[in-house]
């Protein structure tokens, strides 16, 4: 797991260590003791950079983003069927590379919503404008339906991915996928758009 580059290398150490046993021990078991201590500082100076435990997790939560994932989403000028291969590859290494932690987030943003009080991890809202820009480019070009919001039709591609990772995840079974089946259905079955 990495975080979006921090300009200060101490905040950064404090910040992964604040995600690490965020995912290990959820939010109440994550202490700053522990993060402190991970990331090689005192306690005092975690509480000088940050003032609280919960607004170090909650920009910890706001940092999280493996580092040069956006750019590997398809641009808006990438062919539709293309596009969309290099979405589904894109997304299926971000689920296993991040298997472990993925299902844990999820658990304790339900737990603790204030952990998300600046709104999603900013890694993940750059990597959503990008997948909303290449669907709503298709749109426009007339290569999938105008009469859904483009966060519909990117929610209706990414969504079965990420049900089929937890399925998988909480069934303990790897679920194989063909990326290209995946794709021709997702354009036949429900849009038509072939």
């Amino acid at each position: 797991m990495r975080l979006l580059a921090e300009a200060d290398p101490l905040e950064a150490r404090l910040l992964q260590a604040a995600l690490e046993l965020l995912a290990e021990r959820g939010y109440r078991g994550a202490t700053t003791k522990e993060v402190a201590r991970r990331a090689g500082v005192s306690e005092v100076t975690l509480f000088r950079r940050f003032g609280s435990k919960k607004a170090l997790f909650q920009k910890a939560v706001a940092a999280f983003f493996p580092q040069g994932f956006v750019e590997r989403f398809p641009r808006e000028g990438m062919p539709l069927e293309e596009g969309l291969l290099v979405l589904a590859e894109v997304y299926q290494e971000f689920l296993q590379a991040h298997r472990t932690l993925l299902p844990k987030l999820l658990t304790e943003f339900l737990r603790h919503p204030e952990l998300l009080a600046e709104g999603p991890p900013r890694g993940l809202g750059m990597a959503l404008g990008r997948i909303l820009g290449f669907f709503r480019a298709k749109q426009e070009e007339g290569l999938l339906r105008p009469d859904e919001p483009p966060e519909e039709l990117a929610l209706a591609f990414v969504g079965p991915l990420f049900a089929r990772f937890l399925l998988g995840e909480a069934l303990g079974v790897r679920l194989p996928l063909d990326r290209e089946a995946y794709v021709r259905g997702y354009l036949e079955g429900r849009y038509g758009a072939r």
